[in-house]
């Protein structure tokens, strides 16, 4: 996988309060734009998130804080039982991005003890 065109994120208070929006690291959506010679539209666009067999439609956006999933988000997060302190990564592979949970490092370590 190209690093340049995925984002990982721990999902804060924030992330998953009933605002319903997913901040993203701006200087990865612009690496993003730059490799795909894409600009966002100033009202946004419609992106997949593939989630193993299923599909979700979000909006991304940008104001003048950066980008972010709006529209949609609450229900992937709600569907996914998404909390505070998950990993999350996404990966934009041709047209959507691709969800991954990534192990905590609580969880990790966990692992590693009980081997």
């Amino acid at each position: 996988m190209d690093p340049d065109m995925m984002t990982k994120r721990v999902l804060t208070d924030t992330d998953l309060s009933t605002q319903g929006w997913l901040i993203l690291p701006t200087q990865k959506i612009e690496n993003i734009e730059k490799n795909l010679g894409f600009t966002l539209p100033r009202n946004g666009a419609q992106v997949e998130i593939l989630d193993n067999d299923k599909s979700y439609w979000v909006n991304l956006n940008k104001n003048k804080a950066g980008y972010y999933i709006g529209e949609g988000w609450k229900k992937f997060r709600d569907e996914r039982d998404l909390k505070t302190g998950d990993v999350i990564q996404l990966y934009w592979k041709d047209t959507k991005f691709i969800f991954s949970m990534c192990p905590t490092e609580a969880s990790q370590k966990g692992e590693s003890s009980s081997s």
